[in-house]
């Protein structure tokens, strides 16, 4: 005869099972502050890239082959202005915002990420104000050198409140650092258990260890200063709309800003995306590598 002997669980029998598991998460000596912030800091320093912004300059002359928002853009030859038919059926000219000129990014660009030649334009649809992907959202690049770009005249179709006041562009560079909804798709939402106490210790100390996001009309690269949630799972999201099963937050992850255009308060002009809103064009990191542009994605925030 057999017998089988079962084992009957107390309250001290669980609450020892947890207390082993916590143990074999934690470190056996606990870090102190000071370890605690140094490892925080570095891990922010492996996340950290380098981010271009860019403001205005009104102090000279606009040059039709230079980086600048408003006026007329210089195309490439075979290039038309574009135009979009928005969903009430009206085609319409889209009011041009900006051009870069790539070659005056290249001092900035420290990544080495960017083309170093050529031009990128962005033309939005100011009236209707698309909040995600659409034709009335248009951020271009060619690779066309700017000595062979042509300025073209504004579309008749483009009303003369749509032709923006032209200013200059002027950049600069700093690291930048993830914001909070970054850094918590980064570090992994099921790997990281510390994420929020983490974070509130690297939030106090942003500023101290360097990374200030400074005020500018845009910027082109580093991390995107979000107004509402993040936008590289949605970017991924979309695009797997059809095989939802193929999505991961590690190809999420891929997803980088390209371009962030904030609202304008100038003089000259007004614009509020929404209310007082961001435009943000999201690219693939292997797509950057390989100067593919066709594949980027777009997302208005507001508050």
């Amino acid at each position: 005869m057999s017998y089988r002997i079962t084992r009957i669980f107390t309250m001290d029998d669980t609450k020892n099972f947890w207390q082993r598991l916590f143990k074999r998460n934690r470190n056996d000596s606990p870090q102190s502050e000071a370890e605690k912030e140094h490892s925080l800091r570095e891990q922010l320093e492996s996340l950290a890239c380098n981010g271009i912004f860019f403001d205005f300059d009104k102090t000279s002359q606009v040059s039709p082959w230079q980086s600048k928002f408003g006026g007329r853009p210089a195309l490439p030859p075979k290039w038309k202005w574009p135009h979009y038919t928005d969903e009430y059926g009206n085609e319409t000219a889209l009011p041009f915002l900006l051009q870069i000129n790539c070659e005056e990014l290249a001092p900035y660009d420290t990544d080495n990420r960017l083309p170093h030649e050529g031009m990128f334009y962005l033309f939005y649809d100011l009236i209707n104000q698309p909040w995600l992907n659409s034709k009335g959202a248009k951020l271009l690049y060619t690779p066309t050198p700017a000595a062979e770009l042509t300025p073209t005249e504004y579309p008749d179709q483009l009303a003369e409140a749509q032709r923006l006041y032209e200013m200059g562009l002027r950049f600069g560079n700093q690291p930048s650092a993830p914001g909070w909804d970054d850094y918590y798709s980064l570090m992994g939402y099921d790997q990281n258990t510390y994420a929020y106490t983490d974070w509130d210790l690297i939030e106090k100390r942003l500023e101290s260890w360097g990374y200030t996001h400074p005020e500018s009309a845009g910027q082109m690269l580093g991390y995107a200063q979000l107004i509402q949630n993040g936008i590289a799972e949605v970017c991924e999201s979309r695009t797997r709309g059809d095989k939802p099963e193929s999505y991961t937050t590690e190809s999420a992850r891929e997803w980088v800003l390209l371009l962030q255009l904030n609202c304008i308060e100038e003089p000259e002009v007004d614009i509020s995306f929404g209310d007082c809103g961001s435009l943000y064009f999201y690219i693939r990191r292997h797509d950057l590598e390989r100067g593919d542009f066709g594949q980027i994605q777009f997302e208005m925030q507001c508050y």
